[in-house]
């Protein structure tokens, strides 16, 4: 089965890049949410049936989120005219992640079975930016089981599952497929809409899997900004960005404090190491730390993100060009699920 397309069959080089798109979206969520999932389940424990129908998440494992990444790119190369992209081969998806099929399922069930939440940037009729702030799926995930001959599905009880109430498999039975499609925002993400997107290669998977936790977030955060950017210390650690109040000040209830922080010297010295694993990784150029503004300044190569800005200027006809025909193959889908209708 060819798993990846190029999206990329007009640009002009003598190799051409495989260009795809990811939602600035998803890539700000993850620098969010990323972090160290407690509840996450593991092979390293015994994965089992969450009986709980509201179900949600307000952190997510760097190896989830990337695997959300890699969908993207496989998505947009390979979806059906449902709007879904159909793995048949985990076995190779296992592989582009470094990790096993037994695993790589507990990460579906991470991206698909529960509700994190979601800002949303839109413009209305009228020109004003909207935002909007709710709880979605990142990605809608659906296992397709192979029973044995005259089984059906009330022959199982949670016991044989894992997972939860909107997202589960079956234990010892083989998984014929998995369907996925990104939510529905990140999908107008990668039409222009909302936050809009970037292009990347598909070196990306494979970077953001060698990064440390914390210089993936930064990594996620910087990519869905401009190439050169600035920001304050207290902003960044903020709760809309990278979520890293709490490591520093603590936790809080009823205006007292129940944990403390790490404080922000230590906090400030494992930011500055990220940033440094960044530059050495190739996706920073330079990076800096005003101490007398308390202010973070870097500048991003075109290694993995292809900003616009970054662009040879003999690249964007033909990534226009590349852009248009996306956007027409999606109108077409479009049109045809209305026929269906």
């Amino acid at each position: 089965m060819k798993e990846l397309n190029t999206l990329s069959r007009a640009l002009p080089t003598a190799e051409k890049p495989r260009l795809h798109k990811q939602s600035r979206s998803y890539l700000k969520t993850s620098a969010k949410l990323v972090g160290k999932d407690m509840q996450e389940q593991s092979l390293f424990t015994l994965p089992t049936y969450d009986n709980d129908i509201r179900r949600f998440k307000d952190v997510l494992s760097k190896n989830t989120a990337i695997l959300g990444n890699l969908l993207f790119t496989l998505w947009q190369a390979n979806k059906d005219t449902e709007g879904y992209y159909k793995i048949t081969n985990l076995s190779h998806i296992a592989g582009l992640m470094q990790t096993i099929p037994q695993e790589l399922k507990l990460y579906f069930i991470c991206l698909g079975g529960y509700q994190y939440p979601i800002v949303k940037i839109s413009i209305d009729d009228k020109g004003k930016r909207i935002l909007s702030t709710y709880t979605d799926k990142l990605f809608y995930v659906k296992f397709n089981i192979r029973l044995k001959d005259n089984e059906k599905e009330t022959d199982f009880t949670n016991d044989d599952r894992v997972g939860n109430n909107w997202v589960n498999f079956i234990k010892n039975r083989d998984i014929e497929s998995i369907d996925i499609a990104p939510s529905q925002s990140f999908i107008e993400d990668m039409q222009g809409k909302g936050l809009g997107n970037v292009l990347v290669d598909n070196s990306l998977v494979a970077y953001c899997l060698g990064l440390s936790e914390l210089a993936y977030k930064i990594f996620c955060f910087s990519s869905s900004n401009k190439p050169s950017f600035k920001i304050g210390f207290d902003k960044l650690i903020s709760n809309k960005y990278l979520n890293l109040e709490k490591q520093v000040y603590g936790v809080y209830k009823d205006e007292k404090r129940v944990s403390a922080g790490q404080g922000k010297k230590k906090v400030l010295k494992r930011i500055k190491y990220a940033f440094d694993e960044l530059k050495t990784t190739g996706h920073l150029t330079k990076w800096g730390y005003d101490e007398a503004n308390d202010e973070f300044n870097w500048t991003y190569s075109d290694k993995i993100i292809k900003h616009k800005d970054l662009l040879p200027k003999e690249l964007t006809p033909a990534i226009n060009t590349e852009r248009q025909t996306i956007n027409t193959e999606r109108q077409t889908i479009d049109t045809e699920r209305q026929e269906k209708k």
